[in-house]
C-alpha cells in the first residue's frame, strides 16, 4: 500500500486593524497568505474559529474534505 498524503496544515492568526475591524490571516505552507475579513470583535473571530464556518472555509479552499 502507498503512503497516504496529508493535507497541508493551515494556521490562523487574528489581527485587529481598528476598533471594529478585525481579520483572520490564514497561513498555509507553499501558498499565499489569505485574509478573511468582516469581523467586528475578537469574540466573532473565536466563534468563527471554533464553529463550522472554519471547516466550510477550509473546504472551499480545497484544504479539507
Amino acid at each position: 500500500m502507498g503512503a497516504m498524503s496529508k493535507s497541508p496544515r493551515v494556521t490562523f492568526k487574528y489581527q485587529r486593524k481598528a476598533e471594529d475591524d478585525w481579520n483572520i490571516e490564514a497561513h498555509c505552507p507553499g501558498a499565499e497568505t489569505q485574509y478573511i475579513s468582516g469581523f467586528k470583535s475578537k469574540a466573532e473571530i473565536d466563534e468563527w474559529l471554533q464553529g463550522t464556518r472554519r471547516i466550510d472555509w477550509l473546504r472551499s479552499q480545497g484544504y479539507a474534505k
